[in-house]
């Protein structure tokens, strides 16, 4: 038996100069409170991969028997897309996966964050989240990753094969620098049982705050 033990934190909606936009919303951000500890934990980044798989054709919808006066013709399903921006996590059930022959080992995504601040923990899940809960085991899940802070300093991190629930922490240890880039590299994969594709579905950063920030309680 394996307990995991997570210190005890409240969360609010981010304000100020982090809070989303949401009618235009273009990332996740909301606060941290652990103690005496303050977090900014955000999708506020710009994205680049080395690699995308291409977008793959929507399965044909069964064909429904349509009421006798409704002769209008069913809207066809969108391609389904893996882009590296999926994995800010403004959407449920999509991913990214890279676009190499093989597991994709050496591929690699870049973070470039819009508001640099010394990180706690890069968080992660390394695989394919989506609302088919089989296709987590179907496609590569990331073992190992190579990160990067600043093109200066260089961790291995590496990341059990099991079912997540909530997004995998990877502490940021002995860098106290603001970070303004992340480079995440796959070093190693747990292969999946039917596809060769490593995936990631949602990366999140979670930054220290030097104050207390201003908490505006939910209505």
């Amino acid at each position: 038996m394996k307990f995991i033990v997570h210190p005890a934190n409240d969360t609010y909606p981010a304000h100020g100069e982090f809070q989303p936009n949401y009618e235009d919303q273009k990332f996740r951000a909301e606060y941290v409170i652990e103690k005496s500890r303050y977090f900014i934990q955000h999708s506020d980044y710009d994205p680049v991969a080395s690699s995308t798989k291409k977008p793959e054709a929507a399965p044909n919808p069964t064909p429904q028997p349509s009421p006798a006066d409704d002769s209008s013709p069913s809207e066809p399903e969108a391609p389904k897309n893996y882009e590296v921006n999926n994995i800010k996590g403004l959407e449920w059930g999509t991913t990214w996966a890279e676009g190499v022959e093989g597991d994709g080992i050496g591929e690699n995504i870049t973070l470039t964050v819009h508001k640099p601040l010394p990180l706690d923990a890069i968080l992660i899940m390394p695989g394919y989240k989506g609302e088919d809960a089989a296709l987590w085991e179907k496609n590569n899940r990331v073992a190992e990753l190579e990160i990067t802070l600043n093109g200066e300093q260089t961790f291995t991190a590496t990341i059990p094969d099991e079912k997540f629930a909530g997004l995998y922490p990877i502490p940021v240890r002995g860098y106290t620098k603001p970070v303004s880039t992340v480079k995440l590299v796959i070093k190693k994969v747990h292969p999946g049982t039917a596809y060769h594709d490593t995936c990631i579905s949602h990366v999140e950063l979670r930054a220290k705050l030097s104050k207390k920030p201003e908490i505006i309680p939910a209505r």
